[in-house]
This record gives structure tokens, sequence and C-alpha cells, in this order.
């Protein structure tokens, strides 16, 4: 898994975030409050990463630019966004002024995507909420039932508004077979680099989805795996120490020289070349 920047950072150095008075760690989780960007470089990571856990999060202040799962999320104040584990984020921008609340949970499976606009009536019952939460996170011993019903009561109260209160107008049956298909990517694109696989996954014929996301996203369909599995191949030659053979092994290639033979044939030089390129100390 490519390293979750925040996660470790976090759990790394607890005792200076908690003097803060910003962010509580709780049972492998973490609750942040009222927190800002500024001055904290390690959460403003420039490679892709992949969440450890689910999270809420309440935008208070600012506005950001990412990516999650290949799509494209703009958020600011007054979003309301929950994503699961095992998404994929990329940073594209984050203002000055950006502030949230935000706290990681163990989600249901299942549960989807969630970008959410909220009115005068919608956010402050989910500031209650959220500061309910962390009153009760302090207490001990620590109240792990009346956290969890909390989360749960929460996470009831966002689905009910979520055709209510969608951000954007509500997707097509073909835009959201789009949305499935790049998040289905996302997941298994490190072992399934076949178009017959997703179709499956999404109970349609292989050639009707081939053409669908080719005119709802302009790519074909094994131009979106094999940009995500080429994405995740350079991350780890430029953040880990793995040899080609592990990263192989990984990706579930059947030997290192197809790797290769794939990494050339995408970006035109191989995953050693691009290594050497340390392309870490050009992004950051």
């Amino acid at each position: 898994m490519l390293k979750d920047t925040i996660n470790n950072e976090l759990f790394r150095n607890p005792d200076f975030w908690r003097q803060s008075g910003e962010l509580f760690l709780f049972e492998g989780h973490f609750f942040l409050r009222n927190f800002h960007f500024s001055s904290r470089n390690f959460l403003m990571p420039t490679q892709p990463y992949k969440l450890q856990e689910a999270r809420v999060v309440l935008v208070k202040k600012g506005h950001a630019h990412y990516k999650f799962n290949l799509t494209d999320q703009h958020f600011e104040a007054g979003d309301l966004v929950v994503f699961l584990s095992d998404t994929l984020v990329e940073k594209e921008g984050i203002s000055g002024d950006f502030e949230f609340d935000a706290f990681s949970f163990d989600a249901t499976p299942g549960e989807p995507f969630i970008h959410l606009r909220l009115n005068e009536q919608t956010r402050p019952i989910v500031e209650q909420h959220m500061s309910l939460l962390w009153d009760i996170v302090h207490e001990t011993p620590y109240p792990r039932d009346n956290v969890q019903l909390l989360t749960q009561s929460l996470m009831h109260y966002i689905r009910q508004h979520i055709g209510l209160r969608i951000v954007n107008r509500p997707l097509s049956r073909r835009e959201d077979t789009v949305r499935r298909f790049l998040n289905l990517v996302s997941q298994y694109a490190t072992q399934e680099r076949n178009i017959p696989f997703y179709a499956n996954q999404l109970c349609i014929e292989h050639h009707y989805l081939s053409t669908l996301i080719k005119q709802v996203s302009g790519k074909t369909a094994m131009q979106w795996i094999n940009q995500t599995a080429i994405k995740e191949i350079k991350v780890w030659l430029a953040y880990s120490d793995e040899n080609i053979a592990q990263i192989s092994s990984r990706m579930h290639f059947s030997c290192p020289a197809s790797l290769s033979k794939f990494f050339k044939r995408e970006t035109g030089m191989t995953p050693m070349e691009y290594r050497e390129m340390r392309p870490i100390d050009s992004e950051r």
C-alpha cells in the first residue's frame, strides 16, 4: 500500500500534535479539530497515497482541489466529504486558509464516496455531531460504544441527505457506470489489467463498457487501467527502496521483464531509467 502520509505522521509524533489542542488519537483512529494546513508540510504530500481508513471531513474555511481515485474534486467551506480506505489521493492545490474538522473510522462495507454541499439547515446538525464527538472521545475510560453510536448517527444523517444536497447535478446512469468503473480501477489495477474483469464486476458486456468509457470520459478503458497501474509503479519506484522484482510481484506481473516491457511501452523509458531520474526531488 502506498504510504498514507497524514496517518503516519500523526501517529509518529502524537505528543506534538496533542499539545496543539487540535488532535486526539483513540484506538488507532484520529480526530482533527479546527485544523489548519499552514506550516504542516507533511499534510501536503506531492506524491499520491492511499488512505488506511475511512474518513469524514467537514471543510470550515478555504478551499482545496484533490483527485480521489483519479476523479477531480473541489472542496470549499460548508462541504462534507466521506471517503473510504484504499482511496487513492492526489493533492492538486490548497488555499492558505484551508481549515477543517476530520476523523477516521471503520466504515461499513459498501459505503459510497460522499461529497455534500451543506446548507443552513444541515450544516449546524453536522457541526453539532462533530463537536459532541470531539467532547466524547476525551472521556476516561474511552467510551467506545458511545463513539460508535454517534458515528453511526452522523453517517445515517448524511445518507438521508445524499439525494437532497449532493454537489453538482445527479449523475446519469452512464456517468454513474463510469464513476463505478474508475473506483474499481483504483482498487484493482494493481492486479487486474483486462476489460472483461471490470465488465463482469459491473455486470455489463465488455464491448459496451469500452464504448461507454470512451464516449463519456474521452479515454479508453485500457488507458484508464494502464494509467492507474503506471501511476502506482511510478510511486513505488520514486518513494520506496523495493527492487523491480519486488514491485513486479506487488503489481501481479508474471515476471520483472513483463513489468519492464509494460512500463517502457507506456512511458518510453525503463523502470530503472525512471528511478534514476529521482522524480521525488523535482516534485516536492
